[in-house]
């Protein structure tokens, strides 16, 4: 018996494209699904028949996706980043430490992983949880979002083959992790040194008038691999498109540094890092040695800004609504990194 808090959502990393395995990592995380057969209907005629026949319609192809939300924890959370960004590089973070730093990176080679996963949904009443469990999960998209006073997200849209009811549901476990916060965020333009194995990203000059803060990478992974043989489901992974790059912020007019950026059209880099110090240290940086604490980063070596000029606000403070758009810059080494300093090892 339970309630309907009693949802669980886990994953696995597939050997074969659409062949299921049984999830053994697990997220308080909020999904929800769409599985769509899309039908045809035939149009020949015959007397007598005004209304379209039931013997004519028939299944053409399942469509099946996803949005996975979740607020990141300092633990588990890698997985899912790998998912995305398709490229990463576990390290010890020093010696004798008990955590990792993962460096996520885009991928530039096809095929991207697929993946097995499973909801548990709870029925009301109190009764047992039923699955639904997807194969030939692909990540398309992840968009991070933070504003003042909350914690946080990301948002995971996923494309899938197909979903079965028969599946048993698999015991769900969970690390033990807290989550990053707004108020443990610092962000800083331009960037003096990239993240390496070990060591984080570092800014030039702190940007202390940021209020929210957004950022979507989409894979924009092709929609096709409905093939003959296929019984109407994708016969193949997706493969990666043209990556586009994203973001927004929300900013207090205090200074000219991204009215004037925008007016000269000149791109700057952007640090965004998340350190979580209440639950205790990773390890010690042997240089220092400075503590090492549950970190998440993101870092954007070239953004150009859009928007528009301050304007007043009828006697309110003056804020900037600014999007913006990151590119590969032909001198960094990617046009992204993703680093989550982690007690957790992904395979």
């Amino acid at each position: 018996m339970g309630t309907q808090v009693d949802f669980s959502l886990g994953l696995a990393v597939e050997t074969v494209y659409g062949t299921l395995v049984t999830v053994t990592r697990f997220f308080e995380s909020a999904v929800k699904w769409k599985y769509k057969p899309v039908k045809v209907q035939g149009k020949g005629m015959q007397p007598t028949k005004a209304v379209n026949r039931l013997n004519r319609n028939t299944l053409a192809r399942i469509e099946a996706s996803g949005e996975q939300t979740i607020e990141i924890p300092t633990k588990g959370f890698g997985v899912l980043l790998q998912a995305v960004f398709g490229t990463l590089t576990n390290t010890l973070v020093a010696a004798g430490a008990t955590g990792y730093q993962q460096v996520h990176t885009l991928a530039t080679t096809d095929p991207v992983k697929s993946h097995t996963i499973q909801g548990v949904l709870p029925t009301l009443g109190g009764g047992a949880g039923n699955p639904h469990t997807f194969s030939g999960c692909v990540a398309d998209a992840i968009t991070f979002d933070v504003k003042e006073g909350s914690i946080l997200t990301a948002k995971i849209d996923w494309l899938a083959k197909t979903m079965v009811t028969s599946t048993a549901a698999a015991a769900a476990t969970y690390p033990v992790a807290d989550l990053f916060t707004f108020v443990q965020g610092t962000i800083f333009k331009d960037i003096t040194s990239v993240p390496t194995s070990t060591d984080l990203a570092k800014g030039t000059t702190a940007l202390a008038n940021v209020t929210e803060f957004s950022l979507t990478v989409k894979n924009n992974l092709d929609k096709g691999g409905y093939n003959l043989g296929g019984a109407g489901q994708r016969s193949r992974k997706n493969l990666l498109g043209v990556r586009s790059i994203t973001g927004k912020m929300k900013i207090e007019y205090t200074d000219n540094i991204m009215r004037d950026a925008y007016i000269a059209q000149s791109s700057l880099g952007l640090v965004l890092t998340f350190t979580y110090t209440a639950g205790g240290t990773l390890g010690f940086d042997l240089v220092g040695p400075d503590p090492i604490y549950p970190t998440f980063q993101i870092v954007l070596p070239a953004i150009l800004l859009g928007g528009d000029i301050p304007s007043s606000n009828d006697g309110q403070p003056i804020t900037l609504d600014i999007d913006f758009e990151a590119f590969d810059n032909g001198t960094a080494a990617q046009s992204i990194w993703v680093v989550y300093r982690t007690a957790d090892l992904v395979p």
